[in-house]
């Protein structure tokens, strides 16, 4: 499946067009980065690791040409020379583009863990429901093949594939392959070993689902222990130092005479503001994905 990438600045169809041309660079780039065709795989970026990191090279000389050639054409309208500023803000705008493109399709991965894991505790049981009331194990798969959000598309593309042909036993390896959750490999392996070797699913299947609901406990009880420091941080700097500092400004104002200028207050509003909406956006990465 194709994705559309961020920051590209035309179709993916042109763009990769264009790309093409570098390909001796996106080669000696993709080779300095060994985990990018599972980070690939994984993020459902349907594009070799070579193209990819041409594409990459391309979008960032993209947007340094653009906006250093704009920034030095404005230098040369404003000032009348050319100045170092233009280059150094095309070279700004090829490393972030490059620096973030390289990055999106691991981060994507990541990403795509916290929304597998949950619900995966609640798929784990509907699966273990089901086998221990004598469903055989494909029509349980078939079951939790709907009603959870992504991690159903995983387990539809095992199912679409065991009714192509493979064998479960395949058709579980290529799934745990296929996605970035770890425990969600587990899992995978575990039933594809408990059908190798002729066991009881059903107990394979309630042991994978107790180590993973005492994982989510664990990880839960880990969350609240790092909270405490953050609230801390958190206390001090959006409610203490504000309050004790403004008080403190006004103070030295009142003796010293000394005017405070009109943009100060605002500007404190807004450096809280974009403080509680970075660090807001800083606790929800850190928060487990949980099944909830």
């Amino acid at each position: 499946m194709e994705k559309k990438l961020p920051l590209v600045p035309f179709p993916m169809e042109k763009t990769r067009k264009i790309a093409h041309r570098f390909l001796g660079i996106g080669s000696i780039l993709a080779k300095m980065r060994p985990g990018l065709k599972k980070d690939l795989f994984q993020s459902k970026i349907d594009i070799d690791p070579v193209e990819y990191m041409s594409i990459v090279f391309f979008v960032s000389l993209f947007y340094s040409l653009l906006i250093g050639s704009t920034v030095t054409f404005l230098g040369l309208v404003v000032r009348g020379r050319i100045d170092i500023i233009g280059p150094i803000v095309g070279l700004t705008f090829f490393l972030i583009p490059f620096y973030y493109l390289s990055l999106y399709p691991k981060v994507t991965a990541k990403k795509r863990i916290k929304t597998l894991e949950k619900n995966l505790l609640f798929a784990l049981r509907h699966i273990l429901i089901e086998v221990r009331s004598g469903v055989p194990l494909y029509n349980a798969l078939v079951g939790v093949s709907e009603g959870y959000e992504e991690l159903s598309e995983e387990f539809k593309l095992i199912v679409k594939d065991i009714a192509g042909g493979k064998k479960q036993i395949e058709a579980l390896d290529k799934g745990a392959e296929r996605n970035p959750s770890l425990f969600f490999r587990r899992a995978l392996w575990q039933l594809s070993n408990a059908l190798r070797a002729g066991s009881d699913i059903g107990d394979t299947l309630e042991a994978i689902t107790n180590d993973f609901a005492q994982r989510q406990a664990n990880e839960i009880r880990r969350y609240g222990q790092e909270l405490n420091p953050w609230t801390m941080i958190y206390m001090i700097v959006a409610v203490i130092i504000p309050s004790l500092g403004i008080t403190f400004m006004i103070i030295l104002t009142t003796f010293s005479g000394i005017q405070i200028p009109d943009f100060t207050f605002p500007l404190i509003l807004l450096g809280l503001g974009l403080f509680q909406f970075f660090f807001m956006g800083f606790i929800k990465t850190k928060r487990p994905a949980i099944s909830v």
